[in-house]
Order: structure tokens, then sequence, then C-alpha cells
């Protein structure tokens, strides 16, 4: 009888609470990777100038100044965009596969009593073939 109660709270604690508990942790690692990788204020900055290099305008009329200001502006913008688009990428990468993981965490939780039980009744049906 013992067995019975204690294997009815474990699997009500399996399914009910530690199902709850294992969302929070996945929401927390989904969090993680989005500030870890800067998600939002990269999406934000998208095509600012690299580390805000940029160059200073000069003289109004001197052509030299004003073609030098539209080049280094270009160029840290591009150098910007591309960085930033690459982080951007890995960090969704790693959003995706923690979506992936925490889906798969998900279907073995729901699984894992019944495949510990079908393994040790196939483990039994084996000692005695």
């Amino acid at each position: 009888m013992l067995f019975l109660s204690i294997s009815h709270h474990y699997l009500f604690w399996h399914y009910s609470r530690a199902f709850m508990e294992i969302f929070h942790v996945w929401l927390n690692l989904l969090w993680f990777v989005i500030h870890f990788f800067s998600l939002p204020q990269l999406m934000r900055s998208w095509i600012s100038p690299w580390k805000r290099i940029v160059e200073g305008r000069g003289e109004k009329w001197n052509l030299e100044d004003l073609a030098g200001y539209i080049i280094i502006g270009l160029v840290s913008r591009i150098i910007g965009f591309i960085l930033r688009t690459v982080v951007i990428t890995i960090g969704l990468f790693c959003l995706l596969c923690t979506i992936v993981a925490g889906f798969a965490v998900y279907a073995f939780w729901i699984a894992a009593p019944l495949l510990i039980i079908a393994l040790v009744v196939f483990g039994v049906t084996l000692l005695f073939a």
C-alpha cells in the first residue's frame, strides 16, 4: 500500500508541479539566450555605425571633408550591419535550438515513467526468455 501511495504522489508531482517548474526553467533559458546575444538592442541598432565610429563633418563647403564624412559613415554602417547580422543570426539559431530542446525535454518528461516501466518489463522478459 505504501508503494502505491508513493507512486501516486510521485506521478502527481511528475505531471503537475514539475511540469510547471520545467516550463519556468525553459522560459528562463529563453530569456537568457535573448539577453546574452542582446537581440532586442541589436535589432534596434541594426544599421547604426559600428562602435559609433563616425567622422566629423569638418568645413561646410569642403568637398573632401564631405566625401570623407559620407564614406566613413557608410563604411562604418556597413560593417556594423554585417557584424550585427552575424550575431543576430547566431542568436536566433541558439534561440531555435533552445526551443527545440525544450520540446524534446517535455516529450521525454511525459514519456519517462512509461519508458522506465516498459524497460523494466522488457528486461525481465529477457531474463526469463
